[in-house]
């Protein structure tokens, strides 16, 4: 994922981790499931179906805050809710595109244990 965290300013920095906090109590797996099947091939993709597949992996152990953390940036993505909205031509993607890279780089370490936990290449 590329870092777009340099076309936000602290304040909608703040304004989306926030948001993708409270969404987290808002996530819908079948909205997750029509997501997924309107946006494959998106660049994102791949980020995006690890932390849904980590997040329903009944196997494999998560604490609470993580669970809130990838439920609340899956959410953010999914939902129409955001601070820049979807519908604007690329520049709608943006906070989308950091909360989900924010959310892969903060737990890069527990992707890595759940990478070696299901076999999965880096």
């Amino acid at each position: 994922m590329s870092d777009t965290s340099q076309t936000l300013d602290e304040s909608q920095k703040h304004k989306a981790l926030v948001l993708r906090d409270e969404l987290a109590e808002s996530f819908d797996e079948e909205k997750a499931e029509e997501f997924i099947q309107k946006n494959k091939g998106r660049n994102w993709y791949a980020d995006f179906m690890l932390l849904y597949r980590m997040i329903r992996d009944k196997e494999y152990a998560l604490d609470t805050k993580t669970k809130l953390t990838i439920a609340g940036a899956l959410a953010y993505v999914i939902l129409p809710i955001d601070i820049i909205p979807d519908f604007l031509p690329i520049v709608g993607w943006i906070d989308d595109a950091f909360v989900l890279g924010f959310t892969i780089n903060s737990l890069s370490e527990e992707i890595e244990r759940y990478k070696a936990f299901r076999g999965i290449e880096s």
